[in-house]
């Protein structure tokens, strides 16, 4: 199920914007702070005014937590999968997933780099090992 996106704001600017493959954020022209998840008002000194920029998709594994379903009819296994928080380049911290990566090989301070998954209007970013783990 893929939630209703709103007429106008913020949402629907993002995703306009990462349709070309590429992560957006805004940053606040008055403060010069990248901002994650978008917004209409800047959290760091209430400035309205915001211009979305092209990141470099570029980050650091801050966290990460393993999460585990109960196995489907006839696996013995559960399925696993990890969430992740990344510290972006640009500042914001931003929380996905490496869904092509085991969760063992997700370490804290690994190198990722973002990527666009999805459809038109239910685009997500997640990651990919771009390097390896700064201890």
């Amino acid at each position: 199920m893929t939630a209703q996106l709103p007429a106008s704001g913020p949402d629907l600017e993002f995703q306009t914007h990462v349709e070309d493959g590429r992560l957006w954020l805004q940053t606040c022209e008055d403060c010069d702070t990248a901002i994650f998840m978008p917004r209409i008002i800047c959290p760091h000194c209430g400035s309205l005014r915001l211009a979305w920029h092209p990141a470099s998709g570029l980050g650091t594994v801050y966290s990460r937590t393993v999460l585990y379903g109960r196995p489907k009819p006839g696996d013995t296994r559960p399925t696993r999968h990890a969430l992740v928080l990344v510290d972006l380049d640009e500042g914001p911290r931003m929380m996905s997933r490496l869904p092509d990566t085991d969760p063992d090989d997700i370490a804290i301070g690994l190198r990722v780099k973002a990527r666009v998954e999805g459809e038109a209007g239910a685009h997500v970013i997640v990651f990919d090992p771009a390097g390896e783990a700064n201890a």
